[in-house]
């Protein structure tokens, strides 16, 4: 908020009176949009908290998606309601504890949700790079670390603003206050130095906007290029494997198929009974035409009359092998569609977050580079900021909170 537009009246005895900026058209729509975005994101994330709270967490992906949940709350319960009433006042009426409360709450909304989204790109690391990717536990335990630690560094990057910002009073004769930033309050007071560069300003902008966003995106972006290239090789290298391994099959198979035709050659032999005999190599079958007037008899060996419950059972093991590989086949598949499903969530949530968090720091570069050309062109812009709390909107719809197959898999589990 700045309070450098103020408006001056000059009263009949000549005395200049000056009074508060008002409301532009951009102030409005901000104020309309967040008023639709609670409305839509509080009953979708109170859903997803419900949801994710009921059912106990599974895997690495249950976890970030739990604490993404907490970090989307902040942002809809504390950012959203405390900007929405500013804009409809037009004024600051929680004194100063609350101001510098509200706005340490602000950062910490923000750089958690950077801070999970990273920890979501390192997990999707870990899991190419790792060792421990086959422990379930230790890889949990990874994760448990990372959030401790995203949670831990968004509040140490928050209690900044509870020097930074004030609860300041420009216009004593209506008791206008306003929760300002301190270089605002000073430029406010020494008009001298209105225009003056302030390079602690400066710098606390530059801060800010690299720890709240573009450092966490650097992560993210090289994170997932390394989790792309070392996917590729790995996909490259079983292929070649799978190709030397079909090679080898397909020689062994033509050896078998050669030494089977070269001992298979028929071989008659002629006698008084007329005999022919077969040499497979293996085994001799010998067919014997006999020209007598007694019924052709056929012998069965008498092996086969021996009691059923004497008879060698191969029931047990072999049913016994094919449950373990029906059981091993099942695993694997569905360790396959978690994996899969897995990287399908974690790119919505990175893509998203981008999306939606790139215009305004854009903007924000711009206002730190040229704070003229932002003062004539990109003021009226901070409408763009609401594209940060549409991320936290769309999350619960992004990480599955209306996925039919999770309300499959949970009544099967039921």
């Amino acid at each position: 908020m700045s309070i450098e537009n103020v408006t001056n009246t000059i009263l009949d005895g000549g005395e200049v009176v000056a009074y508060p900026p008002e409301p532009i058209f951009s102030d409005y729509l901000e104020m309309t949009t967040l008023v639709l975005m609670f409305i839509i994101g509080a009953p979708l994330n109170l859903a997803a908290y419900t949801q994710l709270a009921e059912r106990p967490t599974t895997s690495r992906l249950d976890l970030l998606k739990r604490h993404l949940n907490y970090s989307d709350l902040l942002v809809i319960f504390v950012y959203v309601p405390s900007r929405a009433c500013w804009l409809l006042t037009y004024d600051w009426r929680g004194g100063d504890v609350l101001c510098r409360v509200v706005k340490m709450m602000h950062t910490v909304a923000f750089q958690s949700s950077s801070n999970v989204i990273v920890c979501i790109a390192l997990d999707r690391l870990f899991s190419v790079f790792s060792v421990t990717r086959h422990s379930p536990e230790k890889a949990n335990q990874r994760i448990r670390i990372l959030l401790a630690g995203a949670w831990t560094t968004a509040i140490i990057i928050a209690l900044p603003q509870l020097i930074v910002w004030r609860n300041y009073v420009p216009f004593q004769h209506i008791n206008w206050s306003q929760c300002l930033q301190i270089w605002e309050i000073t430029r406010h007071e020494n008009p001298v130095m209105k225009h003056e560069a302030f390079n602690a300003e400066a710098w606390y902008s530059i801060v800010h906007i690299g720890l709240i966003f573009w450092i966490p995106t650097i992560i993210i972006v090289v994170s997932f290029q390394f989790s792309i290239c070392q996917s590729e090789k790995r996909t490259s290298r079983e292929m070649s494997q799978h190709r030397k391994g079909n090679l080898l099959i397909q020689m062994c198979y033509v050896m078998v198929l050669s030494w089977v035709f070269i001992n298979s050659r028929p071989s008659i032999s002629r006698g008084g009974n007329r005999t022919g005999s077969l040499q497979t190599g293996c085994e001799t079958v010998d067919t014997i035409i006999t020209r007598t007037s007694a019924p052709p008899r056929i012998v069965v060996s008498d092996e086969s009359t021996l009691h059923l419950t004497t008879r060698p059972s191969i029931v047990s093991s072999e049913g016994s092998a094919i449950v373990r590989t029906s059981v091993h086949n099942s695993q694997s598949y569905h360790a396959s569609v978690n994996r899969s499903r897995a990287v399908r969530v974690s790119f919505l949530l990175v893509a998203a977050y981008i999306i939606c968090w790139l215009p305004y720091n854009l903007l924000s570069l711009v206002h730190i580079i040229d704070k003229q050309l932002f003062k004539n062109s990109f003021n009226k812009f901070y409408f763009l900021h609401e594209f940060m709390v549409f991320n936290s909107v769309v999350n619960p719809y992004l990480y599955g909170l209306f996925n039919h197959s999770d309300k499959i898999r949970r009544r099967v589990h039921e």
